[in-house]
């Protein structure tokens, strides 16, 4: 009787809550489609394909530039040009205080004029011996001269002989110190070697310039390429001359500019602990904003 009781009043909850039991039925059913539609989803999401490019870091130069060095040491005299100025091939750029050097050349010249003087004197004195040797030798001949007469004036034109060619030597000595004191004398004057313009000028007057410090860059902003030597032994069997490359830049973010691998040198050298290899990389078009030693970043796609 009392479980009878029970159902009773549990069967009059539900009637009494049926709204209720409905609701919380249907959400029961819509929570499992749910889940089950999701697992269907994940199912079907396609398998993500690794990225087979090969990435590395890079530096913008230019395809054409010089980096000059003074080959003489010196105090800088005069700086001939500037930063951003346009330069023709042979313009004067950097000029060192030149008195030391003009000295040295004018007194080389000084002893190759001495030197010179001292030839000429010499075939003088030479002409004079083979004069007297030739008229004793025809005193001989006709009896009038002793035979020891002969042999001084022999032995007089071979002295003259041994001294001209002494004198000689010695005068072809001081043009070479001539030649070469002028020669350090030009290269006082640091000249470009190619039409550019300046990128870099690292010097004032009154500066000591040393020997093999590069003092003046000079760019032809014409035609620009990267160069990457980030390139391991693994990567670079990846990669052929011709493969496409997608380049970004630090510098510049959102710029993109795509590209072609133009060289890959054969050489490797052993960087950070690695063997590594240099890649160029010909630019399809640029930018202005892009800068020489700025950062770029290469994607190149290989072509098998």
């Amino acid at each position: 009787m009392a479980v009878k009781d029970k159902l009773s009043a549990g069967g009059g909850w539900f009637r009494r809550h049926w709204l209720l039991t409905l609701i919380l039925a249907a959400a029961l059913v819509a929570a499992g489609w749910w889940l089950y539609g999701r697992q269907g989803e994940k199912q079907n999401i396609p398998p993500v394909k690794a990225d087979s490019r090969v990435l590395a870091e890079g530096i913008v130069f230019p395809v054409r530039y010089a980096q000059m060095v003074m080959p003489v040491d010196g105090t800088v005299g005069e700086v001939l040009a500037k930063e951003g100025e346009s330069v023709r091939s042979g313009q004067p750029l950097i000029r060192l205080v030149r008195q030391d050097y003009a000295a040295r050349v004018s007194s080389a010249r000084a002893d190759v004029a001495r030197a010179g003087a001292a030839v000429e004197q010499a075939r003088v004195n030479l002409a004079d011996a083979e004069r007297e040797l030739a008229r004793q030798q025809r005193l001989v001949a006709a009896g009038a001269t002793s035979r020891q007469q002969l042999d001084q004036a022999r032995t007089a034109a071979e002295r003259n002989r041994a001294a001209l060619a002494q004198t000689e030597a010695d005068l072809a000595t001081q043009r070479s110190r001539q030649t070469e004191a002028e020669g350090l004398l030009d290269k006082t004057e640091l000249r470009a070697p190619m039409a550019g313009t300046v990128a870099y000028l690292d010097v004032k007057v009154g500066e000591h310039a040393a020997v093999g410090t590069v003092l003046v860059r000079i760019a032809d902003e014409s035609a620009w390429e990267v160069r990457s030597d980030d390139l391991t032994e693994l990567a670079i069997a990846k990669v052929r001359v011709g493969d496409a490359v997608a380049l970004t830049f630090d510098g510049i973010p959102g710029l993109e500019i795509p590209g072609r691998v133009k060289f890959i040198r054969p050489f490797g050298e052993k960087k950070r602990g690695d063997i590594t290899y240099t890649v160029t990389v010909a630019p399809d078009r640029w930018d202005d904003r892009l800068r020489w030693n700025m950062t770029a970043q290469l994607a190149i796609t290989p072509s098998r």
